[in-house]
């Protein structure tokens, strides 16, 4: 079964990321693509280039191969030394098992690591112990939280893609979960509920509306997910969008520019014209 943050080699020996999973249908975008001169991926022994902006699709059918992010990690861990050893070692301290942990980005492809590994942990509960435990995770690493030179670096390279009205900046800011080594290389984990991973369609209208936050922390989970108060009547938000992780918390006021089915209480944030702004906060 496809999961999110698997990746997948297509015929064309192109590496593609699920990105989200639509009514049962997996979507992603092609995220190495091949090229005469660029970085080397050792299954392939080709030479690709990285995509920077990709618009979400379908993903092939056929595939020469398919990646899972907690198969690599079952395979790999013992090869991690460093910081990625001290990091893995404090989640099982913590109490997530490495049966709820994997690796995915070019590490699980076949590319070398150059700056980080990426991480996805497995399970609502698991956010939860590493949300009740980040500073005892950063101590135990000597890690910081995001700083405000890497948010300004994240806004400059991605502000572009998204509306003037968002305020993409404090989104990024909120990024309570990722850990900044002292070099400034920041590690951001990604969280996944196996129970959660689908996305309904979208059936509404694209309207401005105004809502108060009932449950924010799931922002940071793929599919972004929060609670919402709208009209007095419970909604759910869902993004698909990667720079809006975390994008809120409980009690929050948002005006938000997005689509909204308010027959099945539905909203969804999934193209880069949609918005999000703070009212209160």
């Amino acid at each position: 079964m496809i999961e999110l943050l698997d990746y997948i080699l297509d015929y064309d020996d192109n590496f593609w990321i699920i990105n989200n999973i639509t009514d049962g249908v997996p979507k992603g975008y092609i995220v190495y693509r091949t090229c005469d001169e660029g970085r080397s991926n050792h299954i392939t022994k080709k030479q690709y280039f990285k995509e920077i902006e990709t618009k979400i699709v379908n993903i092939p059918l056929k595939y020469k191969m398919i990646f899972k992010p907690r198969e690599f990690y079952q395979n790999n861990k013992n090869n991690l030394n460093g910081i990625w050893k001290d990091y893995v070692d404090t989640l099982n301290e913590i109490g997530i098992d490495d049966s709820d942990i994997g690796i995915f980005g070019s590490y699980l492809i076949g590319f070398d690591i150059e700056k980080d590994v990426d991480f996805v942990i497995y399970g609502k509960d698991n956010l939860y112990k590493y949300h009740d435990n980040i500073e005892y995770i950063k101590n135990k690493c000597n890690v910081t939280s995001i700083t405000e030179n890497h948010i300004l670096h994240q806004y400059n390279k991605h502000k572009f893609k998204f509306s003037e009205k968002c305020d993409l900046k404090e989104i990024i800011s909120r990024n309570w979960s990722g850990i900044e080594l002292s070099n400034g290389v920041l590690s951001t984990p990604r969280f996944i509920d196996l129970n959660n991973m689908n996305i309904p369609l979208k059936k509404g209208e694209d309207k401005i509306i105004t809502v108060e936050v009932i449950e924010g922390l799931t922002s940071v989970m793929l599919p972004r997910v929060a609670k919402v108060k709208y009209k007095e009547e419970e909604y759910t938000i869902y993004s698909t969008l990667w720079k809006f992780q975390s994008f809120t918390k409980d009690g929050d006021i948002l005006e938000i520019f997005a689509n909204v089915d308010e027959k099945d209480k539905v909203i969804i944030i999934d193209e880069c014209n949609y918005y999000i702004r703070y009212i209160k906060s």
